[in-house]
């Protein structure tokens, strides 16, 4: 429990450093004037994630023994491929070739290496951390994490507003602390401790991995509608990589507002977060994932509205609590489902079959760069409000399970 926490909360400082959808757009910015690349690169960031997963659960579930192993080596390479990008920003900052080809390359082990540890660790939770707990774990880690970035934010905001250090150092000493952070994050993660064998053992003979999505398919076919809903909300993700892009280079916005941004996302999830948990036991995960979706339509809509930097911080503070609520809501959504032997499978099926959600940056890169940002805005909205209409008329797989 506290080794999570303490996880959760440097983790999340970490990523702030080097947000993907705030500094890490800006930072490739320097490199190209090419939106749909830049759009290109944020998505691989999530999408490389998704690769090893179906394998991944089937090693876990045929030897959890491995579990353990497995994440340590995920987590240790994205710890060495943040540090290596640090570095050589720093130290070769006059080579912009070196560094971009570096940085792509890292950044898809970075990627590959989540991949690895995302279902070992979600495991290990789900097996030694019991339901009556995990509010107070899982929320340990979004405000522990959400302080911690408030103040990454407030580091972002006066080391890029420093007009002494060029690009690319500065944003060099950005992923140094990324990197520090990350290492106490995983430090504290490789001591989970996790049980000697799963709560439900799988059988050694599984049977064919396209037997068992057929299966998986059949038995959840609330599974489907779940979809469709998460990948009308990837209107977000869609508009989130450009907006920092948008205020500095199309409004005049300065540079370390950028730093303000993310610390107005993070408040904002804090305070959505107070809200999610009671709501999602009172009501379900559907009421969750609606609610989220709702703050997300509304902070497109004032980005669309207005053109200032208050206005603009204020829709990032919407936007935070909208992530936040919308991994909640689709994370819990999923642990209603299925046994725990299963559930391996579920994640790594639900994040497979996502894969064009994750290529929604690259769509918006190209869609920005042929009718521009404001546009792009308006089409996030009307995904949005897409996803929020089917997620009204779905029936909820609590529901469907009480008829049975």
């Amino acid at each position: 429990m506290r080794c999570g926490i303490l996880h959760g909360a440097f983790f999340q400082m970490g990523t702030a450093f080097a947000d993907p959808y705030a500094v890490v757009p800006l930072f490739v910015s320097g490199f190209t004037e090419s939106r749909a690349l830049i759009g290109l690169i944020v998505s691989l960031i999530e999408a490389l994630t998704v690769v090893p997963q179906l394998g991944v659960s089937r090693i876990i579930r045929r030897h959890a023994d491995l579990a353990r192993p497995v994440m340590l080596t995920g987590i240790w390479m994205r710890s060495a491929a943040w540090g290596i990008i640090a570095l050589t920003t720093i130290l070769i900052s006059n080579q912009v070739f070196w560094i971009f080809l570096v940085f792509m390359l890292l950044v898809a082990v970075y990627s590959l290496g989540a991949g690895l540890a995302v279902l070992p660790f979600r495991r290990v939770i789900s097996e030694t951390i019991t339901p009556r707990r995990r509010g107070t774990f899982f929320g340990g880690r979004l405000a522990a994490g959400g302080t911690l970035a408030i103040l990454a934010g407030l580091v972002v905001k006066s080391i890029l507003g420093n007009e002494t250090l060029s690009w690319p150092r500065n944003y060099g000493i950005l992923f140094a602390f990324s990197f520090i952070s990350l290492t106490i994050a995983y430090v504290a993660m490789s001591f989970l401790r996790f049980p000697p064998k799963p709560v439900t053992a799988s059988p050694q003979g599984l049977p064919p991995l396209r037997e068992e999505i057929c299966d998986v398919w059949k038995t959840y076919p609330v599974l489907k509608r779940l979809l469709g809903v998460r990948l009308l909300s990837g209107g977000l993700p869609l508009v989130l990589p450009f907006l920092t892009l948008y205020a500095t280079k199309e409004i005049g916005i300065p540079l370390a507002w950028v730093g303000i941004f993310l610390a107005a996302q993070q408040t904002g999830a804090i305070l959505a977060n107070v809200a999610w948990m009671p709501l999602g036991n009172r009501f379900g995960t559907r009421a969750v994932i609606r609610a989220g979706l709702g703050l997300a339509v509304i902070s497109l809509a004032m980005i669309a509205a207005f053109e200032s930097a208050m206005a603009l911080t204020l829709a990032f503070a919407l936007s935070g609590g909208a992530v936040s609520a919308i991994k909640v809501g689709f994370s819990g959504y999923i642990l209603e489902l299925g046994t725990p032997d299963i559930r391996p499978l579920l994640f790594a099926l639900e994040g497979t079959l996502l894969m064009p959600l994750h290529f929604m940056p690259f769509v918006g890169g190209c869609l920005a760069n042929a009718l521009g940002y404001r546009s792009l805005v308006l089409l996030g909205g009307v995904l949005l409000l897409g996803a929020l209409v089917l997620a009204h008329t779905s029936v909820s797989y609590t529901h469907l399970r009480a008829h049975e």
